[in-house]
């Protein structure tokens, strides 16, 4: 994920998708920083 190197991320996760912290986990090693992960109920 060379695209993502220096990058800064802010992750919104759905509570009946895709969770923040799984998202968090995906883009670990990916050189991004990452500054916010959070899981949201959106109705």
């Amino acid at each position: 994920m060379a695209k993502l190197e220096g990058k800064k991320l802010l992750l919104l996760g759905e509570r009946d998708g895709v969770p923040g912290p799984a998202m968090a986990d995906v883009f670990a090693n990916s050189g991004a920083e990452i500054l916010f992960s959070a899981t949201e109920c959106f109705v």
